[in-house]
């Protein structure tokens, strides 16, 4: 590897595109409920306490039903009067922020930290309503209106506006909410540490909390494969029939430590590097059977090993991580299929080639950290069903052609995720170049359609795009 090139790329290569001091002040902007409210003027007040024998909210699981609040104001008045006759519309809407405002005040003292919210799920709006009236829509709007500034994309809702002949003491509105949340993070510190990821190229990250260290499918050492290299670059070139090597001086120089290895499936150009990695770290690594296999060949030990199927949901120590069923990138005109899988049965002598390092099925990881959830993806392809109900606050988002052979690729993918606050492309450089070697095409051909596509179908989402080696940090 040339040291010189690496540095170079580290001082110029990196430009403002990201900035990572000043993108760490605009991601931890993108989903914090509570300086929003600051922005918008607001000030929670006291939770209205309940008038009859009931309480305020009750969580289920991860739900939280909210009793009817209605539109009381801080001197203890309420809107009174009926839609239709004695109360307009523009003062109907009003009397429905201010119980948005109110259930605010609710969920925060149940929760400690409104940023506990995962979606703003279901909202009743009932609607002091004269006969003759039929826009409760139009003023259950200032509830959702407020609610969806305060949480963005979290917190638009099913909802359900209906007209009441009355309501409790005449009040003009009384709204009722279901909110999905999430456990609070156990922190020894007031303030949780951020967020920080590294893009190690191809589909490879580090990414820590301060806790712990989790990679993600690491592939250093960027062989000139097939002859798909640069003119410039003047390493050897590796064919697919050629034993497999790392390049474990720059590894060294990278990876200093590892708590955990995510494998989301056994290609070479993510599973390469890791045999060296597991044993340098001690790391545990989750992954397929035949990634297991494959580690298992090059004297990796069991007990650092853990063999998944898709579904699980662990919790270790200072982390935990949900594995998610995949699809590999449609890739060959969408001709590529792989069945091939290794066992404990299969008989594999370690140093493999580059050939005998096979898919063996695609993995994603929610990876939940203190403070952040993390959905990580190893191709340009998932299957929509098991994402449904996932809502990460960041995506690392598989952004390379092959995703243009795919239905509604980006919009599906943004939609079905509840359109993440962040979302950082990946697998989209080409990782036969080593690091220092510009990656602008790559940029130009993959990222630059890629944030255009996401800014028409999620305006509020943030999309970073990731340098080689550089930290993101997400407060």
């Amino acid at each position: 590897m040339n040291r010189a090139l690496l540095l170079t790329f580290c001082a110029v290569f990196a430009l403002p595109l990201l900035e990572s001091q000043g993108v760490s002040a605009q991601q931890g902007e993108a989903y914090d409920p509570e300086a929003r409210l600051a922005e918008l003027g607001i000030t929670l007040p006291e939770p209205p306490s309940p008038v009859a024998n009931y309480v305020n909210g009750v969580r289920t699981g991860n739900l939280i039903f909210l009793a009817g609040k209605g539109p009381k104001r801080a001197d203890g008045s309420e809107l009174h009067g009926k839609l239709g006759a004695d109360v307009s519309i523009e003062e109907g809407y009003e009397g429905a922020r201010l119980t948005a405002i109110n259930q605010l005040a609710v969920l925060k003292a149940m929760l400690g930290d409104l940023d506990r919210v995962v979606r703003v799920v279901k909202v009743l709006g009932m609607v002091n309503s004269d006969p003759s009236f039929v826009e409760q829509p139009a003023v259950i709007n200032g509830f959702s209106d407020l609610i969806v500034q305060v949480f963005g994309e979290r917190g638009r809702h099913a909802r359900a506006a209906v007209g009441m002949s009355s309501l409790p003491r005449g009040q003009a509105v009384e709204i009722e909410m279901i909110v999905e949340v999430r456990e609070a993070r156990a922190r020894s510190e007031e303030q949780s540490a951020p967020l920080r990821l590294k893009y190690l190229g191809a589909a490879g990250w580090e990414i820590s909390d301060g806790n712990v260290v989790v990679l993600v499918d690491p592939y250093i050492s960027r062989l000139r494969l097939d002859g798909g290299g640069h003119p410039d670059d003047d390493r050897p070139d590796f064919a697919r029939t050629d034993v497999a090597r790392s390049d474990t001086d720059l590894i060294d120089s990278i990876i200093t430590r590892a708590d955990f290895i995510l494998m989301q499936h056994g290609h070479y150009d993510h599973l390469g590097d890791v045999p060296y990695i597991a044993q340098k770290t001690g790391a545990k690594v989750i992954g397929t059977e035949t990634v297991i296999t494959i580690l298992r060949a090059y004297g990796i030990p069991n007990d650092q090993l853990y063999a998944v199927g898709g579904g699980e949901d662990y919790q270790f120590e200072d982390f935990s991580v949900r594995v998610v069923p995949s699809v590999h990138s449609a890739l060959g005109e969408k001709h590529y299929s792989d069945s091939r899988r290794y066992d404990r049965e299969t008989d594999l002598e370690a140093p493999l080639r580059i050939e005998q390092f096979i898919e063996g099925g695609s993995l994603m990881f929610l990876a939940r950290f203190d403070h952040h959830d993390v959905l990580t993806m190893g191709s340009m392809n998932f299957v929509e069903r098991e994402l449904e109900g996932l809502h990460p606050d960041v995506l690392l988002a598989g952004v390379n052609g092959s995703r243009l052979g795919l239905y509604n690729y980006d919009e599906r993918l943004v939609n079905v995720t509840g359109k993440p606050p962040v979302i950082i492309p990946t697998h989209w450089d080409n990782f036969r170049l080593p690091y220092g070697f510009s990656q602008e095409a790559g940029v130009a051909r993959n990222i630059v359609p890629f944030i255009d596509a996401v800014a028409a179908i999620s305006p509020s989402t943030r999309v970073i795009t990731p340098t080689h080696l550089e930290t993101i940090v997400i407060n």
